[in-house]
């Protein structure tokens, strides 16, 4: 008898207070805290004893309890949580664990388990009742900011990358640096900018300008669940490499692409022309012997394999040609077509949306009066040229006015634009002027911040016309810029050599590259440096390494993959048979 008192006792103490559950054990009742307190030191609860770190998709929970636990009701915990989790079911293992298993979670963040009716062997039941799950599934990533995989030697600013995570990151370490390059970068501190942007400190010692690579691999960077950043960035740098020579010197003269890739240099002071197939090491020369033109001609592609030459001048003889030639880029025939209406030569020639050519102004000849040397009559015609007929028509509207060593792009709507050059004496005009293919006459456009003449004008990815490369500038550095918008010009930034007969081209990342150029003929040091104009962005120029020469009065092209390709061109007044790509590797 003396034996049943205490359990007794307790029973009766315990059913003074209220159950929650309609056990006296309850440990949110009265009775509950007290006969909890009696029997154990710790109330009763249950830790999440799972993997911490979640690699892949969460599809159970291990719970490791402090008691033994008694018998539990699966089917009413399933009810209670199935509005969180999918199939969930809960099952005792072991004498103090319990499983819960679930279909599997995908989406980051915080879940309830709810477990009102878990009870250990004696009665108890949880003093929290709602255990807080941290999901973390998902493997972070790092990218570069504004950035692009491919760049240069030269980074515009203090030197950092910024980068950015795709969650916020528990530590974010110096990334791991590998590839031809990664001698040359030296990383030296991060600064965190918010949760998920960090800034990596760095500096240079590019011993070249040789094209290369860095891999940068971020094993130092992990996220609160200690998930390793899964992803690695690999860097393309832009560079120099040698090319083929040339068979021939040239000097003022354009080089063309055609449909296939191949390159094209022809005249420019060498009545010859010359290939590089795509894919070809070397230039085949073709036609060694053209029809003699010294200096002033004027090319166009006419479709994907036909080139249209038109006018310039023999010296010493001071009249100007009329005669135009079709140079078959594929056959490497060259046959004569229609000849224009007047002597042309230093003229300008565009390709209409239309498919036909227009040829605009041009020095028609010199004036042989010794007192007056540097005397030429300048003209304000233009003539359309037909590729279906093959003839020439000279247009019943003039010119604003009489143009020489000027410069000539199509816009966007279809328009010609007309910029700067010369009438008559080698000093250069402020005016600009369009023509209108549609009422085939010619209007006043915008006035140019500086005069220029023999110019270089180049149609940016963005429609707007960037103005570069003067000779005749008043000595001016200024690189300006049509702005199609405002119908205005501006002078957008001052390079920090003279670079007359320079080459301007767009890369990858928006930027554009100045290569070569010479201070009045002087091809000496400053046209070495190449230079990038931060288009868009600062609107500086930077500093982007030294060229291997210092070259003006050559030419370049852009082929599909972005890389430049800079030919010919002159040092110090001889010819340069040189060439160079600038590009991820060639």
């Amino acid at each position: 008898m003396n034996k049943l008192i205490f359990p007794i006792l307790l029973c009766t103490i315990g059913c003074i207070f209220p159950a929650k559950y309609g056990n006296p054990f309850d440990q949110k009742s009265t009775g509950g805290l007290f006969l909890s307190a009696f029997f154990n030191s710790s109330p009763f609860s249950c830790e999440n004893r799972s993997n911490n770190k979640s690699l892949g998709s969460v599809d159970q929970v291990l719970l490791q309890c402090n008691r033994d636990l008694a018998n539990i009701d699966a089917e009413y915990l399933a009810k209670s949580n199935q509005d969180i989790f999918s199939n969930v079911s809960f099952a005792k293992i072991d004498r103090d664990r319990l499983l819960v298993k679930f279909d599997p979670l995908t989406d980051d963040g915080q879940y309830e388990l709810i477990l009102s009716g878990v009870v250990s062997n004696v009665g108890e039941t949880l003093a929290n009742d709602k255990l807080p799950i941290i999901i973390d599934t998902k493997i972070p990533t790092v990218s570069l900011v504004g950035y692009i995989p491919i760049t240069d030697y030269t980074f515009f600013s203090a030197h950092y990358w910024d980068f950015t995570t795709s969650e916020p990151l528990a530590n974010f370490g110096p990334p791991i640096l590998s590839g031809s390059l990664a001698s040359s970068v030296i990383l030296r501190s991060v600064q965190k900018i918010n949760e998920t942007t960090y800034r990596v400190y760095f500096e240079i010692n590019f011993s070249s300008n040789n094209p290369g690579s860095l891999t940068l691999q971020f094993s130092n960077s992990k996220d609160n669940a200690s998930n390793e950043v899964s992803n690695s960035l690999t860097v393309q740098f832009i560079g120099l490499v040698p090319g083929p020579k040339l068979h021939h010197g040239r000097s003022e003269f354009d080089a063309f692409q055609n449909s296939d890739g191949d390159v094209i240099a022809i005249y420019g002071f060498a009545s010859s022309a010359e290939i590089l197939r795509k894919g070809s090491s070397s230039f085949v020369l073709t036609n060694p012997s053209l029809p003699f033109i010294s200096r002033g001609e004027r090319g166009v592609m006419l479709d994907g394999k036909n080139l249209l030459i038109t006018g310039g001048i023999q010296a010493p003889n001071p009249y100007a040609l009329t005669s135009s030639y079709i140079f078959d880029t594929e056959t490497t025939a060259f046959t004569p077509t229609g000849s224009m209406n007047g002597p042309r030569h230093l003229h300008n020639i565009v390709k209409l949306q239309d498919g036909k050519v227009i040829v605009l102004g041009g020095i028609r000849e010199y004036d042989l009066d010794p007192m007056t040397p540097l005397a030429f009559f300048s003209l304000n015609t233009a003539e359309i040229y037909d590729p279906a007929t093959g003839n020439f028509t000279e247009l019943t509207s003039k010119m604003m006015t009489p143009r020489s060593f000027s410069c000539s792009v199509l816009l966007d709507d279809g328009r010609v634009f007309v910029i700067g050059g010369t009438d008559g004496i080698f000093a250069p005009k402020d005016t600009t002027e369009f023509y209108d293919p549609i009422t085939q006459t010619f209007s006043w456009g915008p006035t140019l911040p500086v005069p220029v003449g023999v110019l270089k004008c180049m149609k940016l990815v963005d429609g707007n016309v960037l103005i570069y490369g003067a000779q005749l500038s008043n000595l001016n550095n200024s690189t300006m810029l049509y702005d199609r918008t405002r119908n205005q010009i501006l002078t957008i930034a001052n390079s920090k050599f003279r670079r007359e007969w320079s080459i301007a081209s767009e890369l990858p990342d928006g930027g554009v590259l100045f290569y070569g150029g010479g201070y009045r003929y002087n091809t000496s040091e400053p046209s070495r440096v190449m230079e990038k104009l931060d288009y868009a962005k600062s609107n500086n120029f930077f500093d982007m390494g030294m060229a291997r020469y210092s070259v003006s009065k050559h030419s370049g092209v852009k082929f599909s993959d972005g890389t430049l390709f800079f030919l010919g061109g002159e040092i110090g007044g001889m010819f340069h048979l040189e060439t160079e790509y600038y590009g991820l590797s060639h």
